[in-house]
């Protein structure tokens, strides 16, 4: 477990975080997200959405980790697209990827 996945964890339980496309992009056109973090493993079509929808309303993406271990970090089930709503976890994110 690497220090990317321990914030994720930490963010999530400090309620920082939503997970899934749909929260994601509520988040993203809300101007709500500091940051979306994208699985390296996500379908084409889902990466091809969610950075259309961050580029519209400016928003940082970064692609990052697999399904498998996001989900685990969070603990949940595989998570693809996941929205952080706190700026210094979103900079401390940015600036160690």
């Amino acid at each position: 477990m690497n220090k990317i996945y321990s914030m994720l964890g930490l963010a999530r339980k400090g309620g920082k975080i939503s997970i899934g496309f749909d929260l994601t992009k509520s988040d993203v056109e809300n101007n709500k997200s500091f940051l979306v973090v994208i699985a390296g493993d996500a379908s084409e079509k889902t990466k091809k959405n969610i950075k259309f929808i961050c580029d519209r309303y400016r928003c940082p993406y970064i692609e990052y980790g697999e399904k498998e271990n996001l989900g685990k970090s969070l603990g949940k089930n595989p998570v693809s697209v996941l929205s952080v709503t706190d700026k210094n976890i979103a900079s401390y994110l940015i600036n160690n990827v």
